[in-house]
């Protein structure tokens, strides 16, 4: 039978030189990867490079106060962000790098509130940051933050607890506790205090007295010359547990001291 001259099997010369040139098909691999990485490489480094959201509010907000400041290691917890600044253009300790305290806002956006050097647990707090929020920010534990604080308050176990922020100024007129009334206010807190913990478990005892700046006052009775000061405390525990109080102390005529905690009278142990 002779072959059908215009038969669809019969092949090309284009197929026969497609299929006996596997080189052709190599190349046009190559052409098209070539295109893909001159497109691709471009937009991965721009992506790697772009910093994430959180670093571009805080470099939006430090750099209103530090135009060449340069943001890293942000973290962002309970509506606070902590970073590192440096400022390669400075002389002082920023050059190298300073802590950066924030507000988070709810667009999304920074506030600076507080930098500096290091931030003790008690300097957050005087900020805001409760020591749950403290303990994210910094990548740790809360035991570590409370071990940290206990310190800082000069708190030595038992029942008694540590003090911190008496010897600050106080509003209005930047008043101070001179250090005789100090000692009698330390001891005044620590009976009362000291009582109370020794009924408590380790966690639930008040380990550090903590002075804030609100709420402070002071007046003075024209008619008996006696003076009356008010302060905010924290309370903090060992769990980590804050709750305010209010503090009053009045001095007078002839040796008067009185002191009350939430209104009720303490006990001056040196009667």
């Amino acid at each position: 039978m002779s072959r059908n001259p215009f038969s669809n099997k019969t092949n090309t010369g284009s197929e026969s030189y497609s299929r006996n040139n596997p080189g052709k098909r190599t190349w046009v691999l190559v052409v098209v990867l070539l295109v893909v990485l001159m497109i691709g490489v471009p937009i991965f480094v721009t992506l790697r490079n772009k910093p994430d959201k959180y670093t571009q509010s805080a470099t939006e907000a430090v750099r209103k106060e530090i135009p060449n400041a340069k943001v890293t290691d942000v973290r962002v917890a309970g509506g606070f962000a902590i970073a590192t600044v440096s400022d390669p253009t400075a002389k002082s300790q920023i050059r190298a790098g300073n802590v950066t305290i924030l507000k988070v806002n709810e667009d999304g956006s920074m506030t600076l509130i507080a930098n500096g050097s290091s931030f003790s647990p008690l300097d957050l707090l005087e900020l805001g940051i409760p020591l749950d929020t403290q303990a994210q920010l910094r990548g740790t534990e809360i035991d570590q933050v409370m071990q940290s604080l206990e310190s800082a308050c000069g708190y030595n176990h038992g029942d008694a607890p540590g003090y911190n922020g008496f010897n600050g100024s106080f509003n209005p007129d930047m008043w101070e506790i001179d250090s005789g009334s100090l000692g009698n206010i330390e001891r005044a807190l620590t009976a009362s205090v000291s009582n109370s913990n020794a009924r408590l478990q380790p966690s639930e005892k008040v380990t550090c007295v903590n002075v804030t700046k609100n709420n402070s006052n002071a007046t003075t009775d024209t008619k008996t010359y006696i003076s009356t000061f008010s302060l905010e405390l924290q309370f903090i525990t060992g769990g980590g547990e804050v709750t305010t109080h209010m503090f009053t102390f009045s001095i007078g005529p002839k040796y008067y001291r009185a002191y009350t905690l939430d209104g009720q009278p303490l006990q001056d142990t040196l009667e």
